[in-house]
C-alpha cells in the first residue's frame, strides 16, 4: 500500500457549503523508532522507516452548516471536549487557569482567510477541501499544540474526513493523509515528515517506508507473539513537560548534514523494533527503541536536552526507555520501564501530567453525532 505527498492542491476548489452536520476523531501517535527518517530531505539519500503506533489520544473535529455568507471557526483548549483517559491527573500543563477557554473566530467568506497560528491549519482545510461557506468547524482536542505527538496531523486528517463527510464524500486513508502532507507542506510551508498524516489516516501498528515523495509503503506490523503489545502498553508511560514547541522550528535548527549521517541509524533502529514485534520479543523491541533515542540524541542534543535531564533526575528507577516524542525541544517525554517501578517514577516526576497510552488506536472515523 502507498501514500505518496499527493500533487499540488493550489488549484482553485469549487465552492462549497456543507449539507449536514458532521462529526469524526483521528488519533495521536507515537513512533518507537525511525522518527526524523522520514523529513523529505533525510528520506530521499536512500529511504526512511517508522515503527510506531496510533494512540487512544484523538482530536475530534465537527463540521455543521452555518450562516450563508459567513465562516465560523473554533479550537477548543484542554478541559473542553473529548477527555484524554489514561492521564494520571497531576498539574495543569495545558494552561491552568486558561484551560477550558476557546477561540473562536467568525469571519464573512469574502474576508481573506486569517494567518493566525490557530486558525492557519483549519484555513488550508476548507481551502483543499472547497467547503468554505456557510461552514462552522470545531476542533477539540485532549492536549495542546505542539505536544510532539502530531496533533495538528490528527486535526489535519479529522477536519478532512469531516468536511468531505458533510457534503457526502468519502476519502480513503491514503487519499486523506497525501492530503494532510500536503497541506502543511504546499498551503502552509511547515517543515515536516510525513508519519503523522498516516498514523492519523489508518491508525493501528504501523511499520512505515519514505521516499523524497512521501509515505511510500504503509504495512502493519507482523506481531509474533499475542502478549507482546500489552506488555509493552503496560509499561508506557507518556510525561507531559509542559513545553509546547513549533515543530518547524525545532526541525529548522537541526543540521541537515547530521540528519543524514544519522538516517541510517534511526533506520536500523526501526528495523530493530519491527524485529521485535515478528518475533515477540519485548527484549528486542526494547533494545531498537534505546538505539534510536541514542541516534535522536546525537542528532541534536538540544532537541532532547530535556530528555537528558530527565533521565538524570530519574536515574536508578529501573527506566529501560526514555525519548523525546516528535521532532524534540518540548512536548512529551516517552518512557517505558515495569509497571512494579512505576509508582516510585510517578512519585519523582511530582506534578507533571502523565499519560498512560493504549496502543494501536483506530484511525479516522466517523463519530456519533453529538448533539444526537
Amino acid at each position: 500500500m502507498s501514500t505518496p505527498c499527493a500533487g499540488s492542491l493550489l488549484a482553485p476548489r469549487t465552492l462549497r457549503r456543507p449539507l449536514w452536520r458532521a462529526a469524526a476523531s483521528a488519533p495521536m501517535r507515537v513512533s518507537f523508532a525511525g522518527g526524523g527518517s522520514d523529513l523529505p530531505g533525510v528520506a530521499r539519500q536512500g529511504g526512511g522507516r517508522v515503527v510506531g503506533a496510533a494512540i487512544d489520544l484523538r482530536v475530534r473535529v465537527v463540521v455543521e452548516p452555518f450562516d450563508r455568507g459567513w465562516v465560523r471557526l473554533e479550537v477548543a483548549s484542554p478541559g473542553r471536549g473529548q477527555p484524554d483517559g489514561g492521564a494520571e491527573g497531576r498539574g495543569q500543563p495545558d494552561g491552568g487557569a486558561e484551560a477550558g477557554a476557546a477561540r473562536v473566530l467568525t469571519r464573512r467568506r469574502s474576508d481573506p482567510p486569517r494567518d493566525d497560528l490557530a486558525f492557519r491549519l483549519l484555513e488550508a482545510t476548507l481551502a483543499a477541501t472547497g467547503v468554505s461557506d456557510g461552514v462552522a468547524l470545531r476542533v477539540e482536542a485532549g492536549t495542546s499544540p505542539g505536544a510532539g505527538l502530531g496533533g495538528s496531523a490528527s486535526a489535519a486528517v479529522a477536519a478532512l474526513f469531516a468536511l468531505r463527510a458533510s457534503v457526502g464524500e468519502a476519502a480513503s486513508p491514503e487519499e486523506l493523509s497525501s492530503e494532510a502532507v500536503a497541506i502543511e507542506r504546499e498551503r502552509l510551508g511547515n517543515a515536516c515528515g510525513a508519519q503523522d498524516q498516516v498514523f492519523a489516516a489508518f491508525g493501528g501498528l504501523l511499520d512505515l517506508a519514505f521516499d523524497a515523495r512521501g509515505c511510500s509503503a504503509v504495512r502493519p506490523l507482523a506481531i509474533g507473539c499475542p502478549e507482546l503489545v500489552p506488555a509493552l502498553s503496560a509499561g508506557l508511560l507518556l510525561v507531559d513537560t509542559s513545553v509546547r514547541r513549533v515543530s518547524g522550528e525545532v526541525l529548522d535548527r537541526v543540521d541537515a548534514g547530521a540528519a543524514c549521517e544519522a538516517k541510517a541509524e534511526l533506520v536500523a533502529a526501526a528495523g530493530d523494533v519491527a524485529r521485535g514485534f515478528e518475533s515477540g520479543s519485548l527484549a528486542l523491541v526494547l533494545s531498537g527503541m534505546r538505539r534510536g533515542a541514542a541516534a535522536k540524541l546525537r542528532l541534536s542534543e538540544a532537541a532532547s536536552a530535556i530528555a537528558v535531564c530527565m533521565k538524570q533526575r530519574l536515574d536508578g528507577l529501573g527506566i529501560e526507555v526514555l525519548r523525546m516524542c516528535g521532532a524534540g525541544g518540548g512536548g512529551h517525554i516517552l518512557i517505558w520501564a515495569p509497571p512494579e517501578r512505576h509508582a516510585r517514577i510517578l512519585e519523582a516526576l511530582g506534578p507533571c501530567l502523565v499519560r498512560r497510552p493504549a496502543l494501536g488506536a483506530a484511525g479516522v472515523r466517523l463519530d456519533p453525532d453529538p448533539a444526537a
